[in-house]
This record gives C-alpha cells, sequence and structure tokens, in this order.
C-alpha cells in the first residue's frame, strides 16, 4: 500500500493534521526555499477546490518549462 493510499484511508483530520505537520516543518527547515515557503503560507484559508485547481495549472504550466530549462543545461553541458 503507498503512502497516498494511507492517507486516503485514515479519517479526514488524521490526513489533514499529517499535511498540516509536513508543511510546518517545510516552513521550520532554513535550507527550503523562500517561494515554496512563501506559497505554503499564502494557501493558508484558501479554497481547497480553489487550491487543487491552481495546483493543476502550476504542473502544466510550470513543468513543461522546467523540464526544457533543464534538457537545455544539460545538453549545454555536454556540449560545453
Amino acid at each position: 500500500m503507498t503512502e497516498r493510499e494511507v492517507v486516503a484511508r485514515q479519517e479526514p483530520e488524521i490526513a489533514l493534521a499529517a499535511a498540516e505537520a509536513r508543511i510546518a516543518w517545510i516552513l521550520d527547515h532554513p535550507h527550503m526555499s523562500d517561494w515554496l515557503k512563501t506559497v505554503l503560507r499564502s494557501t493558508e484559508g484558501c479554497d481547497p477546490i480553489a487550491l487543487q485547481n491552481d495546483l493543476d495549472m502550476l504542473r502544466h504550466l510550470i513543468m513543461p518549462r522546467v523540464a526544457a530549462q533543464i534538457e537545455i543545461q544539460v545538453s549545454s553541458a555536454s556540449t560545453g
């Protein structure tokens, strides 16, 4: 059973507490990016459905850009 399946089978309150604990850990970690911390803080009190939609949009918009940027860097490093 995957971690996601375990969380899905938990009571929603337990899953929420676990998610909040992981977010708190990220916010307290000195080596996590300021961008990530700002985003996590800005989600407090937001509508979860709107957040889910925003996350889907970010995944569809940012992931292809990042993948292309990494590919360019890798190919530049191997030829340069």
